[in-house]
Formats: C-alpha cells, sequence, structure tokens
C-alpha cells in the first residue's frame, strides 16, 4: 500500500470496539441500589453514549445476543457475533475477525459503561496522529499499545492496540487488568502509552460509584427516574 494510498480515508485507520452483554443482564453488582429495569436502563444509555459519539472511525459492537445486534445496527455500528463466554474470550474471539474483513491498523476497546466518554474523541485523535506519523516507519513490526485506565489505577476503560498484535496479545481484564496489559505490552516489546484521562477513567461498576460526585451530577441524564440521595 503506498503512503498516499494509505491515507485515503484516515477515518478507517481506527476503529471502535465496544463489547457489549445482554443488557438484561447487566451491572448485577448495582443490585442492591438499582432495581433490575434500572440496570438495563443504566448499561444501554451509557453503551448508547459510547457508541454514539460522532467519531471519525469505523465501530464495532462484540455480542452474544439478538438484541444487543438489533441496537448495534441501530447505532450505526457493526456486529460482531461471538460464541466465547467472558470479556477475554469474547476479545480474543472477535478481533481477528475484524481486522481480518474491515481496514482497521489499530483497534480502540472500549467499556461500555463510560457515562464521559467526550474524550474517546481526543484518544481517537491521538492514535491517528501516530499513524499517520508511523506509517512509512512500520510502527507495526512492534506494535503500539495504548491504555486509559480506570480512576482506581486498577481496570483498563480503554485499550489500543495496533493490528500487528491481534493475535498475538492475551486479553487480560479482571481484577488488576491495569498492570497485566502493560506486562503483556512489555512481553510483545511493544511500544506503550498511558492516557489520563479524568473522564474516561469513570465506569459504573458498584454503589459507591453512584455517589461518586462526578458521576451523581450526570447520573440523572442516564438513568431519568434516578433520585439523588
Amino acid at each position: 500500500m503506498s503512503h498516499s494510498s494509505a491515507h485515503s480515508d484516515v477515518s478507517r485507520h481506527v476503529a471502535l470496539v465496544v463489547p457489549v452483554r445482554g443488557f438484561d443482564d447487566a451491572k448485577s453488582r448495582l443490585s442492591a441500589s438499582l432495581s433490575p429495569v434500572q440496570r438495563r436502563t443504566l448499561a444501554q444509555n451509557c453503551a448508547t453514549g459510547v457508541l454514539r459519539r460522532d467519531v471519525p472511525c469505523l465501530k464495532f459492537v462484540v455480542c452474544d445476543d439478538d438484541e444487543v445486534e438489533t441496537w448495534a445496527r441501530n447505532c450505526d455500528a457493526i456486529p460482531i457475533r461471538v460464541e466465547s463466554q467472558g470479556l477475554n474470550g469474547s476479545l480474543h474471539e472477535a478481533t481477528p475477525l475484524i481486522v481480518e474483513k474491515y481496514p482497521a491498523d489499530m483497534l480502540m476497546i472500549v467499556h461500555a459503561d463510560l457515562p464521559l466518554p467526550h474524550e474517546l474523541d481526543r484518544v481517537i485523535a491521538v492514535l491517528q496522529s501516530a499513524l499517520d506519523s508511523d506509517f512509512n516507519n512500520d510502527f507495526n513490526g512492534s506494535g503500539r499499545v495504548l491504555i486509559n485506565p480506570d480512576r482506581h489505577r486498577d481496570g483498563t476503560n480503554v485499550l489500543a492496540l495496533s493490528k500487528s498484535l491481534i493475535g498475538k496479545w492475551q486479553f487480560a481484564y479482571g481484577e488488576n487488568s491495569f498492570t497485566h496489559h502493560q506486562h503483556e505490552a512489555h512481553r510483545l516489546n511493544c511500544q506503550v502509552d498511558i492516557f489520563e484521562s479524568m473522564y474516561l477513567g469513570f465506569d459504573i461498576d458498584t454503589s459507591e460509584d453512584l455517589q461518586h460526585p462526578v458521576i451523581a451530577d450526570i447520573l440523572p441524564t442516564l438513568l431519568p427516574d434516578w433520585i439523588r440521595t
């Protein structure tokens, strides 16, 4: 591919990948604070906010659920159906399918429960700038990784991987995934950048998260019947 043709559609260089489980099963850890209907509403509204960011890239939803597949198409995303159980298995199955079938030089995997996703625009700009500047330097030879941890620096809310890493990278979502993913980047001799966004560091996993002032301020927009205590 020539340098000019590689840049003929910069918007396709980065792909947004959002794993989404069935909305009825979402947010079980919030069961002490929210009803099943509220948990479903919150999960779907957060995921819609992530997916409907007006960012110049292909968008994918990794799922195993008919309803989620239909919802993804309504959000102008491409559903990638998987049979694997769990987040890590689903991504190991889905990511090779994406890079095999679609023009994506880097995959940006984003959690579906981020209530403040607007700085995804800045992440994509950073990634596209890196792709543009490095295109003639074959950065794919060693691979490039970007990680935005959660606000506790435990989880991995955003993980971007260059195409060359797909099939080699071992996803390690779960406890201490931020540390595990840094170790994985070093194992594969990748360039790794830690992206610091306070906004992308927020997710909604626990009842304590609902009480955080930043989340509590925007919760009524994600959960209209929420009554702040």
